[in-house]
């Protein structure tokens, strides 16, 4: 019989073009979802049962949305998404998603039993029917007239120019949004023609799209990054409640992030992202900005500096790029956020799935291709906000991020010599550095993560008390539940210990023996910081029979080093150096072997801790290099 050949060409992120490797059947048990997984809290999912449901399903962090109910509703679901939590045993991040520059159309609404607040008058919309967007918010909302809240509209809009007006949170799946054409602008009106016919219901956005197709010619509109009922409920919700983020909607540039930075820090909101320790009162405050314009991709890189994550809004901003642009934009904006380690998250993947239990074929690509581009989370809006299948979303929308990554993962498992492989068959540990240390809690996870390993990386979190007044509080938990955004951390809380010892690793390393996530013989690399600002990096092993850790001995690191192309000489090929070698510098130098490549080992030798200052690590050759 003919074997078969098979090329050894790299292609993409497999090992070879042989397509059996991609059609076997998914692992079900033990497995790491790298990709975090957002919701949207709304009248779909903010019982207790049904938030409980999607945390064990995998939901990672809750999204408050602002732009709609009143601040008594959004303190009812973080009631209830604490309960859920409690009842899980599951983390869950907390996001405050901010009204922002949003324009609406005003119009009556009622209150449910619930207390959300609805609109129960549709709007039928012919296509060639002409419209009217006036600044006369006296007048009622009908077919003909759509009274707008920004009384500058008339200023911002040409004849010729497109307006979209949809259904907050509308999707191609459905009719409640159209296209306007505009026709002409007198001073309060703007005269329009409706491009289809459309089914108008719940609360209805105006977006103006960018008429220009390259550059940026519309007139922007002069509204504040933060409206008044964002500030009232940041503070009332933030007071209450840890926070853990607070999303910026229709960010325009670095400005936007400091002006929130500056607010949240006037509400002593700083403890939402960093508390304890002396730095904690000018620590950032937790800010992604939500890119929803063309005007934000210009000021895109200064955006990224200045915020601590980046959502990538791809309704609005798919309406202010052209389509066929689209798809680059996504993968530019992804790339940028990972070689500057700041988290990305997608919006609008699995629209289909607010009327269907099953995404299509498109949606569950499009997911599978930002995973691969290196995105770190996908956000659900509509699907979880109102849709019919919450969990279903979750559970059938989230299954394409695992085979997106698995095949990279198993192309580095191939035989190799132990020291090369040991990156793909080790599991990271990253430790909590001493309450004391000037440092913010979860930067030696991020700083790992953003190199994008192959392996889990399991971050130990261990809370602290902390004074308040005549009362001690538990300080801490911030940092497991801020991880939850990252792809690839898997944060667990510790119980409360004065120092990150052996018996800390020991207790993690049984853990991830628990779970699956290692097994017998497997290498676990241990990542801490100590209290000197530096940075410890320990290689233990799981024993054969897997019932806990063993040292690596001195002699098994050097063989490893060996293998991988170091020169190491033998102790007595010490003693014959040359004199002036060895008695040159100082006396801990002197009976030090000589590497080949001497980063390979830093700063320890045989089975001791491998230490680097932070200051080595930001200076080093791979600092500048990309997250892949």
């Amino acid at each position: 019989m003919v074997q078969r050949h098979i090329t050894r060409a790299k292609c993409h992120f497999f090992k070879d073009d042989d397509l059996s490797q991609v059609l076997h059947e998914l692992p079900t048990k033990n497995t790491v979802a790298k990709t975090k997984i957002a919701i949207t809290v709304g009248p779909a999912c903010q019982t207790v049962e049904k938030l409980a449901e999607l945390l064990e399903a995998g939901v990672t962090c809750a999204r408050i949305d602002l732009t709609w109910a009143p601040i008594e509703y959004h303190r009812t679901s973080l009631i209830n998404l604490h309960e859920a939590m409690r009842q899980t045993k599951r983390l869950c991040a907390v996001m405050l998603d901010c009204l922002g520059r949003e324009l609406m159309i005003k119009r009556k609404y009622g209150v449910d039993e619930n207390g959300w607040p609805g609109i129960f008058e549709q709007l039928h919309i012919k296509q060639g029917q002409r419209v009217t967007i006036t600044t006369d918010t006296s007048l009622d909302c009908t077919n003909e007239v759509l009274p707008i809240t920004y009384p500058k509209f008339p200023a911002m809009c040409e004849p010729g120019d497109q307006i979209f007006l949809g259904r907050y949170l509308a999707t191609g799946a459905d009719d409640s949004s159209v296209f306007l054409k505009v026709e002409e602008v007198s001073g309060t009106d703007v005269v329009c023609t409706a491009g289809a016919d459309a089914v108008l219901d719940g609360l209805l956005m105006v977006f103006h799209l960018e008429r220009s197709g390259e550059s940026l010619s519309n007139l922007q509109n002069d509204l504040p990054a933060l409206t008044d009922f964002d500030k009232q409920a940041i503070a009332a919700l933030c007071n209450e409640f840890e926070v853990d983020f607070v999303s910026l909607s229709y960010c325009r540039s670095a400005d936007d992030v400091h002006e929130c930075r500056d607010f949240l820090s006037s509400i002593r909101a700083d403890h939402t992202k960093a508390s304890g320790g002396p730095c904690a009162a000018s620590s950032p405050a937790p800010i992604i900005a939500k890119c929803e314009t063309r005007q934000s991709l210009f000021n895109f890189r200064t955006l990224v500096d200045a915020a601590d994550a980046i959502i990538i809004s791809r309704g609005n901003l798919g309406l202010d790029v052209v389509p066929e642009k689209m798809a680059m934009v996504q993968k530019a904006m992804i790339s940028t956020c990972a070689i500057l380690g700041k988290p990305s998250i997608i919006t609008r993947v699995v629209d289909t799935m607010i009327r269907t239990p099953r995404p299509t074929r498109a949606e569950a690509t499009d997911i599978a291709n930002a995973v691969l581009d290196g995105v770190d989370a996908i956000m659900l809006g509509a699907e979880t906000y109102r849709g019919n299948y919450a969990l279903e979303t979750v559970t059938t929308g989230g299954r394409p991020c695992q085979p997106a990554w698995l095949p990279s993962c198993r192309a580095c498992r191939r035989p190799a010599q132990p020291a090369a492989s040991l990156p793909s068959h080790a599991t990271l540990l990253c430790l909590p550095s001493r309450p004391r240390a000037p440092l913010r809690a979860g930067t030696t996870a991020a700083m790992v993560a953003k190199y994008r390993p192959h392996m889990p990386i399991l971050t130990l979190v261990v809370p602290y008390l902390k004074r308040d007044g005549l009362k001690w509080k538990l300080e801490g938990r911030h940092a497991a539940r801020q991880a939850l955004l990252t792809s690839g951390l898997m944060p667990m809380l510790a119980a409360p210990t004065p120092s990150a010892g052996e018996s800390l690793i020991e207790e993690a390393v049984q853990l991830a023996l628990a779970h699956g996530w290692v097994d017998p013989n497997d290498h676990v690399v241990v990542v801490s910081r100590s209290q000197q600002d530096e940075v410890m990096i320990k290689i233990v092993s799981v024993d054969e029979h897997g019932a806990g850790i063993k040292r690596i001995r001195p002699k098994s690191l050097y063989d490893m080093l060996k293998a991988a192309g170091h020169c190491i000489p033998e102790d007595d090929e010490v003693d014959e150096l040359p004199l002036a070698a060895a008695s040159s510098g100082p006396p801990s130098a002197r009976s030090r072997p000589m590497l080949s490549h001497p980063s390979a080992v830093l700063h320890g030798r045989r089975n001791e801790a491998l230490v680097m200052s932070s200051a080595e690590m930001i200076s080093g050759p791979s600092a500048n290099g990309t997250s892949h």
